[in-house]
């Protein structure tokens, strides 16, 4: 019995990261109309998540790795992972949330067409079948051959985007195996991040210092979205995903993207008809599929 009780808090802790995710758009959304840029809600994400996994770091007294492979290729992802918060979030800022966080799911083609490159292994036909659907439903929520607008459609390209660094991050992390604890790693992700943020900022003339009011309000609202958006599902996903596998994670944590197209609906007043909703039933259906137990071989 114990043991179902700690299976099922993990399946909920899963399913709750993406929710939390989902409600990250609608609240960016807000930031926005407070009065921040997408360039300054990325970056102050990035350093309160430094400070608490720093902290997280420094009271375990977390041994630093020496290998030069580690580095490199952790480098690597911190580079390119900081491409995900600052399109997607840029896409918020152009578009509807749906519409972003729906092809934010084409990272599942991404990485197999990745995965293929490095490896020049075809994926399997369940795998490729998933990669269609997902395909197909960003395709239909988005609502391309239908009544979507020009300007509901701008931020699809920032959108695309942050998939394709959020497949690349998936798959260079995926090479780093345990060299590093989860906080260690997260640290130089978000400390990269951060450097990276500063000099883009730098040479694009963006400021990262937030107006948004009082001083009092904006630290609200940076260290509301640091914490939710980041520390927590990141402290979430690390210490209940391997308790559940990737299989069943990238279905239970697939819950950002119904969340977030309902999150949207209910507090933007986006529209969502029925082809979003057609859409996000096929990326879910695409995602659950390569994970579902297949026919047993005949005895």
């Amino acid at each position: 019995m114990e043991m179902q009780k700690t299976a099922l808090l993990s399946y909920l802790m899963m399913a709750l990261v993406g929710a939390m995710w989902g409600l990250h758009g609608p609240a960016i959304k807000h930031a926005f109309a407070a009065g921040f840029t997408f360039p300054q809600l990325v970056f102050w994400e990035y350093v309160v998540g430094s400070v608490v996994f720093c902290a997280a770091v420094v009271a375990k007294r977390t041994p630093w790795p020496t290998s030069p492979r580690f580095w490199k290729t952790m480098m690597a992802a911190s580079v390119i992972g900081c491409g995900v918060p600052l399109f997607l979030f840029w896409a918020y800022k152009l578009g509807p949330v749906s519409i972003g966080a729906t092809l934010l799911f084409l990272y599942v083609p991404f990485t197999q067409l990745l995965n293929f490159v490095l490896t020049r292994q075809a994926p399997r036909g369940r795998e490729m079948a998933a990669a269609g659907l997902v395909i197909l439903g960003a395709v239909v929520a988005a609502d391309f051959a239908g009544t979507a607008s020009a300007e509901n459609l701008r931020g699809a390209p920032m959108a695309v985007a942050a998939a394709f660094c959020f497949a690349t991050f998936f798959v260079l992390t995926a090479r780093v195996g345990n060299d590093a604890t989860p906080a260690l790693r997260s640290l130089v992700c978000c400390g990269t991040s951060c450097l990276i943020i500063t000099v883009i900022a730098q040479a694009a003339g963006w400021a990262l210092a937030p107006a948004a009011g009082p001083a009092w309000v904006a630290a609200a609202w940076i260290i509301g979205l640091g914490i939710f958006g980041q520390v927590i599902p990141v402290f979430l996903l690390v210490h209940f995903g391997p308790r559940v596998g990737s299989g069943p994670g990238s279905i239970l944590t697939s819950t950002e993207l119904p969340v977030a197209v309902a999150a949207s609906a209910i507090f933007l007043g986006d529209k969502v008809g029925a082809a979003q909703i057609a859409g996000v039933a096929l990326v879910l259906v695409g995602i659950a599929l390569p994970h579902l137990p297949g026919r047993r071989a005949a005895a």
